[in-house]
């Protein structure tokens, strides 16, 4: 069974990259530039784990994850960005609901991250 990855990025550089990637490896990807376009997939969407970035156009990532989670509960949520944070920062961020903080380093790293999130 192929995997849904919901990838979340306002960058369409990013969103194209990451996607083909993503698909070079199997996993199906539904991608949206802002929080109102991921809220609007259906919640029958049968998603495996949305990568998110923090900072949307204006827009909080971080902000966005309550949401998410309320809408897709069971589904693994990856903050996927380019800023660096405090531990503390970090954590308050885990309390939200983000299952992992990962930085924009590799596309490796972030295909590990996908491999590893499991839904609850």
């Amino acid at each position: 069974m192929t995997k849904k990855v919901l990838f979340v990025d306002d960058e369409g550089d990013w969103r194209f990259m990451s996607a083909a990637y993503l698909k070079e490896f199997g996993y199906e990807v539904v991608t949206a530039k802002n929080g109102s376009e991921a809220l609007s997939l259906p919640a029958q969407e049968a998603l495996d784990v949305i990568i998110l970035d923090q900072n949307l156009a204006g827009e909080s990532g971080v902000a966005l994850i309550p949401a998410l989670k309320e809408k897709y509960p069971k589904v693994p949520i990856i903050l996927f960005t380019g800023m660096e944070q405090d531990e503390a920062t970090i954590q308050k961020i885990i309390k939200l609901g983000a299952d992992q903080y990962l930085r924009k380093r590799t596309m490796e790293e972030l295909l590990q991250a996908v491999q590893t999130a499991s839904p609850d």
